[in-house]
């Protein structure tokens, strides 16, 4: 249906902000906020001096130096260590003590302290001093926010009209809000994926068509852009109602989908508001008349023809749920003519019949066929709806398949394309492909993989109004194990069972009992329907269960160490009626904890195989329903207790997942509470890889000679000599240990203010390597 021609002139509304309460004083807390807003930029010129404030502005050469020590306002405390440990800054002691160190130093300072705008971004510009100026250089906006009102604005928009990179965004605009709206309209059309979350907070009609592009045809940032849109439904009425009645273009499309997107919403009321401002009688029947089309009607006024790579004949068939019959040639083509209506990961509606008509395994080798036919064809981003497809029609063992080809592409150059990938992932309506999404955040060897799948993720996981770990609760999966027959596999003549160890690992077993070295091969006397596909669950089973239980162990040991606790109903849906991780919750030792004390064992029990909860004394117990439930630390026990549920497991031949009665403590004497130094290992030397080895610990490796462990407000900070290169490690290099500090607010404190739990926990890493 096409719209009818209207002349409608354009609508003002005034631009509004929004900040959701706390957000503004959280964006004020934060460190580098506090670090840069103690004085005005004038100030801290005099008490500084000039060439400091410009490097703190961001004039240098090494923009990782400021990306990692001046921007956080870290520089001062690490200024002595860069000096001395850091072999690659012998020769630059000049800068790192007294600033930037240019020949342009002097005028930059003048310029600055003169208020000279123009000319303080042109020795930005054109500073031949510095290797990789302008290009990767950063504006410090938290500084820049220190400057007078005005100047500070002119400042920003300045910045964006050159296109120019900058930190602290979101700071600054909680400090100068609408008046800083201009600049950010700029930053949005020059870096739009970067600078999309910081629009969120603006409300204006300047915005609405980029954001109803985005909603239209770009699927990555498709859960941003519809953010937006719902949150300022009047802007973008106002803004987008005229598109719609003028002739079909990008625009006019992209304006009726994100008005769709309101109507559906139950904005109709707002809508019709809107529309009647115009004062025309015809123009709310007309737009709700658009509104309200079949969506069977909505596809391209032109629809592309056939890629070459199109040959379906060629490909796996769907088949018919009604009669296990292949589609025809004739329905192939109308299958394609659909896909290729596809705009934005938008698909359209007639596909999802076809849902409802094919038998989805069929739809899923279709689809990979599909996949497969673009990638030969050399990925054709014209035609990139044959990889979206597979969001569509994908399964699990499409899920797994494309992961293997995320995990291999940024090795060959092709990063974009594994981003896609992810976001293919997102959109799969199967919990296998979120659990490969987690598992590509943890176990990429790309760095910028890992971070963007951990996007996706907290995407979902927003979504869905769970954190990061209670997603990652309910993507464990039931691997089919709540079948009886899951664990069984028919060869014919030949007959296997699979069982789990405490590692969650599958061990096979032949029908007289036998462990199986590997997974079996065909034989020519077994069953020819049966075995192939016995053989094929049977791989899957132990791919999907060595995958899972390499991201669940170590997340349920970093629960023990971080006292994470469950409410009794996620405990039972999670982890005590869950086919697969109650496998490893009956190796564990539980807790019963207060909700306003969660570090107070009420008491201890285990879950029996029959799905009881037993004490030490394997009795019987009831769990009270406002209880929290926590995997017990071993400090949390009594002795005796220790003492009887060690028994009680080494009767029953219970393996743990980990160590937890056997778990390391490490108690600081009365002395060592009262200060804030560590002493106890001086002396003792480890090597660096078992320092690396603190990393899977909770341990980050924040400094060449010194490691880093953070307890919310407080921060333990290991210190070792002479320290080494991450970039070039000899792990058996010897380190000798110097110091073990404890700093809140980058002040040294006392380890009797830490919890005596999260202490051990912390200790027992650094116990172990230099004991």
């Amino acid at each position: 249906m096409t719209a009818p021609r209207l002349d409608l002139a354009p609508l003002e509304l005034t631009p509004q902000v929004y900040w959701q309460p706390g957000e503004q004083e959280r964006l004020a807390a934060t460190e580098p906020a506090r670090y840069f807003s103690t004085e005005s930029l004038a100030q801290r010129m005099e008490q500084k001096s000039g060439r400091v404030v410009l490097q703190e502005l961001g004039f240098g050469d090494d923009v990782w130096l400021f990306l990692n020590y001046i921007l956080p306002g870290k520089l001062d405390a690490a200024r002595n260590s860069l000096i001395v440990q850091w072999h690659y800054y012998q020769g630059r002691v000049e800068e790192i003590l007294n600033g930037w160190n240019s020949p342009e130093a002097q005028l930059a300072e003048q310029a600055l302290r003169s208020g000279h705008i123009e000319a303080l971004i042109n020795i930005w510009e054109n500073d031949n001093y510095s290797r990789y100026r302008p290009e990767k250089s950063v504006w410090n906006l938290y500084l820049l926010a220190q400057l007078p009102r005005e100047m500070a604005l002119t400042f920003w928009l300045r910045i964006n009209e050159k296109k120019h990179l900058f930190a602290g965004e979101d700071y600054f605009l909680s400090i100068l809000g609408l008046d800083a709206l201009p600049g950010l309209l700029l930053a949005f059309s020059h870096r739009p994926k970067e600078t999309f979350p910081l629009i969120l907070n603006f409300g204006a009609t300047e915005l609405a068509l980029p954001v109803a592009r985005v909603w239209h045809r770009f699927a990555g940032q498709r859960n941003l852009a519809r953010q937006w849109i719902l949150q300022w439904p009047e802007h973008t009425a106002t803004a987008l109602i005229p598109l719609v009645f003028v002739k079909p273009c990008d625009n006019s499309e992209a304006a009726l989908f994100a008005l769709r997107l309101l109507y559906e919403q139950g904005h109709s009321e707002l809508l019709q508001t809107v529309a009647n401002r115009w004062d025309r009688a015809d123009m709310w029947p007309a737009l709700e008349k658009i509104l309200t089309q079949n969506p069977m009607e909505i596809y391209p006024a032109r629809i592309p023809k056939a890629p070459d790579f199109w040959h379906p004949q060629m490909w796996s068939r769907p088949r018919l749920i009604t009669n296990n019959q292949t589609v025809t040639n004739d329905a192939l083509e109308i299958i394609g003519e659909m896909l290729r209506f596809t705009q934005g990961g938008r698909f359209y509606s007639g596909l999802e019949q076809l849902k409802t008509f094919c038998q989805p395994q069929t739809l899923a080798a279709f689809a990979w066929d599909l996949f497969t036919a673009w990638q030969q064809a050399g990925a054709p981003a014209k035609d990139n709806w044959a990889f979206l497809a597979l969001s569509l029609f994908g399964d699990e063992s499409t899920a797994r398949d494309l992961t293997t080809q995320i995990l291999a592409w940024p090795q060959e150059g092709k990063s974009a394309r594994a981003v896609s990938g992810l976001n293919i992932l997102t959109l799969m309506n199967n919990d296998m492909a979120l659990i490969q999404l987690h598992h590509i955040s943890q176990r990429a060897k790309s760095r910028p993989l890992r971070d963007n799948a951990a996007e996706f993720l907290q995407v979902v996981a927003e979504n869905r109004g769970l954190s990061q770990e209670e997603l990652a609760d309910r993507l464990v999966p039931t691997l089919g194990l709540d079948d009886p027959q899951a664990l069984s596999f028919d060869f014919g003549p030949r007959q296997f069972t699979v069982r789990f160890d405490e590692n969650l690992n599958p061990v096979i077993f032949d029908q007289q009992n036998v462990r199986q070295k590997s997974v079996p091969r065909l034989r020519a006397d077994d069953d020819q329907l049966k075995a192939p596909e016995a053989l094929a669950r049977l791989k899957g089973l132990k791919k999907d269960a060595t995958q899972v239980s390499k991201n669940l162990l170590p997340r349920l040991e970093t629960a023990l160490r971080t006292t994470r606790r469950w409410s009794l109903a996620d405990f039972h849906s999670l982890f005590v009626n869950h086919p697969f991780t109650r496998l490893v919750t009956q190796r564990l030792i539980w807790g019963v904890y207060p909700a306003n004390e969660p570090r107070c064992l009420l008491k201890a029990f285990r879950v029996a195989a029959e799905g009881e909860f037993c004490n030490a004394q394997d009795e019987p117990i009831d769990l009270p329903a406002d209880a929290l439930i926590g995997i017990a630390h071993p400090l949390e026990m009594t002795a005796e207790m220790r003492s009887e549920f060690a028994q009680l497991f080494a009767d029953y031949e219970i393996m743990p997942p980990f160590r937890q009665l056997s778990r390391r403590t490490v108690l600081l004497t009365p002395d060592e509470s009262t200060s804030n130094s560590l002493t106890r290992w001086e002396g003792k030397s480890a090597t660096v890889g078992q320092l690396m080895g603190m990393r899977y610990k909770g341990w980050e490796s924040g400094y060449e000679d010194a490691f880093v462990y953070n307890l919310g407000e407080y921060r333990l900070v290991l210190k070792f000599s002479p320290g080494f290169n991450h970039y070039n490690v000899d792990s058996k290099a010897l380190m000798s240990f110097r110091s073990l500090r404890v700093y809140r607010d980058n002040k040294s404190v006392t380890f009797a203010e830490l919890d005596v739990f999260d202490l051990s926990e912390a200790l027992s890493a650094p116990d172990v390597i230099f004991h």
